[in-house]
């Protein structure tokens, strides 16, 4: 059975041709408290080229597909353009969109004029019964982009007063779809991984002039680039989960229109003792065939080091290996999945990362001074913005 081909045929509802075209576009990685029953959500987004038209995705699951403990939530949207609130529809007309669960919606598009750069504002407004939870993804940041926040309410048209300043979890678009003006100038690439795909480890800190939030080493890469991007990264999740058809489904979806598609799993696996090189190298070929079944080349990262400390990785005499598949030397599983992703063996092709990450190569070790990660699993600021983004936009940059 070609679970690419499956794949390929799942009824897919996103306009043919459109790219993504904006910035913070979320993965919805987990649920609201159940109090948020009717609030507003306004999030910073960038144009990423100049645009003639948005499309908006939506939906009502998270992490891998599930939807467990959600509601079925009942929403409206509008977005602030220069000083403009524009109010968008649904299915031709429609001002608001109920979301059964699993459910996943796009906005009617809006022919609309936006240059590369400029900073917009999407509101979105769910209800919910009493006590029911909406998925959740994007962090608003109201401090550090004036701006952002909630408003209890249907607050999708008027004045916007945020109620919160502080970082908060929201129910905003997965992804910012459009019309590039010049679409042959421009490319998007879709992330394809677990929580360092999405940038867990990076702290609320601003990269360049960019939004604040949202951004890890591949995201920085693909803005430095030029690139668009689509972050389907789902905290957690191995290869061995994605290989199922049923928890890659909306991932899909949001990647389809690509130009590329980077792969970041691995991590998870191997801190798995029970999983080989051999296995983790089946999955991977997996997920890769998935794509180019579909059309679509790829790329996959190398995988970065997994130690404890006992001085907060500021040293490396005083880091452990969580296993034997991240010991040092080329014959763990870590050594090898690296050298054959390196290798560009069965066709799949490499992106070094571990120059901005490891010690030295083949070590097993994070670097140090400074150091590059805050936890041992994810890179910190440092991991995440040094030669790690370097290598992701050099190869965009070469694509």
């Amino acid at each position: 059975m070609n679970l690419g081909r499956i794949a390929l045929a799942l009824a897919m509802d996103k306009p043919k041709g459109l790219a993504s075209v904006a910035s913070r576009g979320k993965w919805y990685s987990g649920t609201s408290d159940g109090t948020a029953i009717d609030v507003t959500y306004r999030s910073m987004h960038e144009a990423l080229c100049d645009l003639e038209s948005l499309v908006l995705m939506y939906g009502n699951f998270y992490n891998d597909g599930r939807s467990t403990n959600l509601g079925v939530p009942k929403i409206n949207v509008s977005i602030d353009v220069d000083g403009v609130t524009y109010p968008l529809f649904f299915d031709n007309g429609n001002s608001h969109k109920t979301l059964p669960l699993g459910a996943r919606t796009i906005t009617d598009e809006i022919r609309i004029s936006i240059k590369k750069g400029t900073r917009f504002f999407v509101r979105t407004h769910v209800l919910l019964n009493t006590g029911e939870k909406h998925p959740t993804g994007l962090t608003v940041i109201g401090a550090q982009n004036p701006g952002e926040g909630l408003m209890e309410g249907d607050a999708t048209a008027g004045t916007f007063t945020s109620q919160n300043n502080n970082p908060k979890y929201a129910y905003a678009p997965l992804v910012i779809l459009g019309e590039p003006a010049h679409r042959v100038n421009f490319k998007t690439v879709g992330f394809c991984g677990s929580s360092s795909s999405t940038g867990a480890g990076h702290t609320n800190t601003r990269v360049d002039n960019f939004p604040v939030g949202e951004v890890g080493f591949m995201q920085i890469g693909a803005l430095r680039a030029g690139w668009g991007y689509v972050t389907a990264g789902q905290n957690g999740q191995k290869a061995s989960d994605f290989v199922q058809l049923i928890k890659r489904t909306n991932q899909l979806q949001m990647l389809k229109n690509c130009d590329l598609v980077i792969v970041q799993y691995s991590s998870n696996d191997l801190a798995d003792s029970s999983t080989t090189f051999e296995v983790l190298k089946e999955n991977i070929l997996k997920i890769h065939q998935v794509y180019w079944n579909m059309g679509i080349p790829t790329a996959q990262v190398t995988v970065n080091p997994r130690t404890t400390s006992t001085d907060g990785w500021t040293t490396l005499q005083n880091q452990t290996p969580i296993n034997a598949n991240f010991a040092p030397g080329a014959n763990s599983a870590r050594g090898k999945f690296n050298a054959w992703v390196m290798n560009n063996n069965d066709g799949i092709v490499g992106i070094d990362c571990n120059k901005g990450w490891e010690s030295s190569p083949d070590s097993g070790l994070w670097a140090v001074d400074p150091t590059r990660t805050s936890d041992g699993i994810h890179p910190n600021n440092n991991g995440h913005g040094f030669v790690a983004a370097d290598a992701v936009q050099d190869y965009l940059l070469a694509f």
